[in-house]
């Protein structure tokens, strides 16, 4: 029973991440260009250090 438990919690989860990232993706879009070059550098320095 705990099975069945978990595994549908992990889907939850994954459909939350989901919805969370499509709402990202849609939010950035609509920001100027500017953003995606602040959003971009931010990206690459956080993979450096």
């Amino acid at each position: 029973m705990s099975d069945k438990f978990d595994f549908e919690s992990r889907i939850n989860s994954r459909q939350d991440y989901k919805a969370n990232f499509w709402r990202f993706v849609k939010y950035l879009s609509t920001r100027k260009l500017e953003c995606w070059g602040f959003f971009a550098a931010g990206f690459l320095i956080a993979t450096i250090f």
